[in-house]
């Protein structure tokens, strides 16, 4: 019981000692704490926008990823007569730009020996 008493009067003594300091300090006024308040609350405004612009940038990199699942979805839906087609179309085109740049190979190979020949005949012209 004492004990209550004398932590009862500590309680009492402690608060007057608060009371006075926040006197000698001074109390903050109501234009101060609007300030506070107003630099928070912009604070918060500023911290949301950059929340939401990351939010925008991995919503987006979302929809990109979609999209590549979507384009990888449809490539594997191609059925194996799809597949056989293409690689039949591309092993045509191969061939034919194989044959085109052989004949390519021989025609400028042909001129280079006409070249040379013709050369080897002035040479031989000149030096005899």
């Amino acid at each position: 019981m004492v004990a209550a008493v004398l932590g009862g009067i500590a309680s009492v003594l402690a608060e007057l000692l608060m009371v006075r300091l926040r006197k000698k300090r001074g109390e903050e006024t109501l234009e101060q704490r609007i300030t506070r308040l107003t630099f928070s609350l912009h604070d918060a405004t500023l911290l949301i926008n950059h929340i939401q612009a990351e939010i925008e940038a991995r919503q987006q990199l979302v929809d990109k990823l979609q999209r590549d699942v979507d384009t990888y979805n449809k490539i594997v839906e191609l059925k194996k007569p799809e597949v056989e087609a293409v690689a039949q179309l591309l092993r045509g085109e191969l061939k034919k730009e194989g044959s085109r740049s052989f004949w390519q190979g021989v025609a400028t190979n042909f001129v280079f020996f006409v070249l040379g020949a013709v050369l080897s005949v002035v040479i031989a012209l000149i030096v005899t």
